[in-house]
């Protein structure tokens, strides 16, 4: 039998995330040898709880055996953890995805350097406009452009490097199934990504868009690209998480700045102010800083051009001088270092402004089901009520979170162990509940603030 049948059925197991999924390879070698383990080897390794432990003792290989046949019939190719062709700087953040499934142009992974692109869906004519030059310019000068086909900044960041002839085209990395088109209305793009670009996700074929899929979905977007550039984010936005996820892996994060009075660009104002992203002024900004990994220089003069072919307005001007660029590993490290020190100097409490909805991929049902995000401080301060709390209006799932870390549990495991919410679940309620300044993770260690 192939071996990737069984990381197909290591990563289906329920409960089972790819944090926990990494600490049983390093302790029983691969997936066929957990699959192998008895219930007694399960419990007395890797500290599983007991719906861990219940999801590894199901042996059925039938879903697994599905997912490859699906595959076959719809052209869909899969990437396992222990494939050469996987890509290496996606492999080495601190939770890759053990699986991933691929549909349209094979794209040089490693090759050529990948910038992610992501923002609002609810954004300004000029962010799409912002988007689509940015993406189209940075495939002309070699990079390899990634997104989330979302509505609004990520789509537009697909479309335009998708315009741009004998290039490598352009990576799409979805909360569903790569078979899944979502939104429906970036059916067009759906399509132009199957011909041209690269579909990429970790979830199988099939798979329908969840809410929590999306905040997972962005740690592949920034683990696979140098570099993660935010246009048009609000300050509760999914951009915001891939920028934070980027910083975390120690990747280099730029935001295109808005006006001031502008909420949908309060998030990338608050990332320059902070110093957690560089202002940045065009693609040859980028081109300097990373033309040390590049395959070839571009001409500079031709990307202003491309650049401005639709904005008219020219970008070279106001670029920053070169950089020095080291080893691209080396770069990695000093980035983390970098991304540290910038969260040690922040203040540990910061006044909270208005809120604003949160701006991530959900279906309407599970916006409704996420409504606390919309805090409404606002209201309560015109009526001459106090400000509401950070804590006020969470949802029941996040209570039981900020409750269980105030009780002594300190990482994923132990957090799920007690509110027995699925590990994908709480590691994006988790994320959520360190942007309202409630919890902090530093190096997988969950404390309250």
């Amino acid at each position: 039998m192939s071996a990737r049948v069984y990381w197909l059925w290591l990563a289906t197991r329920p409960s089972v995330g790819a944090r926990v999924a990494a600490e049983l390879l390093e302790h029983f070698g691969d997936p066929e040898a957990i699959y192998a383990a008895k219930r007694g080897a399960l419990l007395m390794g890797c500290g599983l709880t007991a719906a861990q432990v219940d999801a590894l003792s199901d042996k059925s290989l039938d879903g697994a055996d599905r997912i490859m046949e699906e595959c076959a019939k719809k052209d869909i190719h899969i990437l396992t953890l222990s494939d050469s062709g996987y890509p290496e700087r996606l492999r080495n953040i601190y939770d890759p995805p053990l699986v991933l499934y691929w549909r349209g142009r094979q794209p040089p992974w490693d090759s050529r350097p990948m910038i992610s692109i992501v923002g609002t869906r609810h954004c300004t004519t000029y962010g799409i406009l912002m988007a689509e030059q940015l993406g189209r310019s940075l495939t002309e000068s070699g990079f390899l452009v990634v997104s989330g086909m979302a509505q609004g900044i990520d789509g537009a960041a697909n479309r335009g490097a998708l315009r741009m002839k004998n290039t490598p085209g352009t990576v799409a990395v979805l909360g569903c199934g790569v078979d899944v088109c979502y939104p429906i209305s970036n059916s067009t793009l759906f399509g132009d990504l199957i011909f041209a670009g690269t579909l990429l996700s970790e979830y199988p074929p099939g798979s329908e868009p969840a809410g929590w899929h999306f905040p997972q979905r962005n740690r592949i977007i920034s683990g696979l690209s140098v570099a993660t550039v935010l246009i048009e984010a609000p300050e509760r936005s999914g951009a915001l998480i891939t920028a934070r996820l980027a910083l975390e892996q120690g990747r280099d994060v730029y935001a295109v700045p808005g006006r001031l009075d502008d909420r949908e660009s309060a998030g990338c104002n608050a990332l320059i102010r902070d110093h957690e992203a560089e202002l940045l002024t065009g693609p040859i900004q980028l081109v300097r800083e990373y033309s040390g990994i590049l395959r070839e220089l571009p001409n500079e003069a031709r990307i202003d051009r491309v650049f401005r072919s639709m904005t008219g307005k020219p970008a070279k001007a106001a670029e920053p001088p070169k950089k020095p660029k080291g080893d691209p590993w080396e770069q990695i490290v000093q980035g983390t270092q970098r991304a540290g020190r910038r969260r040690a100097e922040k203040p540990a409490e910061r006044e909270k402004e208005t809120a604003v909805p949160v701006d991530s991929e959900k279906t309407p049902e599970e916006i409704l089901k996420t409504a606390h995000l919309v805090r409404g401080s606002a209201l309560l301060q015109q009526e001459g009520k106090p400000a509401a709390r950070p804590e006020d209006g969470l949802s029941s799932e996040e209570q039981k979170i900020l409750e269980a870390v105030r009780a002594g549990a300190q990482t994923t495991d132990q957090l799920i162990a007690s509110t027995g919410i699925p590990a994908p679940q709480l590691l994006s309620l988790v994320t959520m509940l360190e942007l309202d300044g409630l919890l902090s993770n530093e190096g997988g260690t969950i404390s309250a603030l």
